[in-house]
């Protein structure tokens, strides 16, 4: 996936009316951690390479210290972004899945996003059972479902109706 085109305003005008979502910001977390992991494999290398390594002016391991420390205030921010929405609804992921279903770089996204709301589908049409509990007259309980990989939260249609 290409994340930086797609929340680049240039490249993705949409971003100038559509708010944040959930699956964004579980994105962004995503991205963040992988480039602390990244950092921290370069710092093992340069660690490795030792005196050759200082001798033709390349980065030491111990000059990586700062960058990982801000990225890790980035992944720990980001975090608590992600934890403090309130998730995203199954049009909003739909639209979302619309939105990205042309988009190069995507089509596996788009594919597994197919599958997972294919998922919420099937496990959040009421059974028989659910029916006997809450008869018609009471709303009744949902609670917020996750997806298999946590990312995905969708609310109920009687949930994101009353925010």
């Amino acid at each position: 996936m290409d994340l930086y085109r797609y929340f680049h305003p240039h490249h993705n005008p949409r971003l100038r009316t559509v708010a944040l979502r959930h699956q964004e910001l579980g994105e962004l977390e995503q991205a963040a951690r992988e480039l602390k992991n990244a950092i921290k494999r370069a710092e093992i290398r340069s660690a490795n390479a030792g005196d050759q390594q200082a001798q033709s002016g390349i980065p030491q391991a111990e000059q990586f210290s700062d960058v990982l420390a801000a990225l890790e205030f980035v992944v720990t921010t980001l975090g608590s972004l992600t934890s403090a929405h309130p998730g995203d609804s199954r049009d909003t992921m739909q639209a979302l899945l619309k939105e990205r279903y042309d988009a190069p770089g995507w089509e596996n996204w788009t594919r597994l996003l197919q599958q997972r709301l294919e998922l919420v589908r099937q496990h959040d049409e009421p059974t028989e059972l659910d029916r006997l509990r809450c008869p018609p007259t009471v709303a009744p309980y949902r609670r917020r479902r996750t997806a298999p990989d946590s990312l995905l939260i969708v609310q109920s249609e009687t949930e994101s109706s009353t925010d």
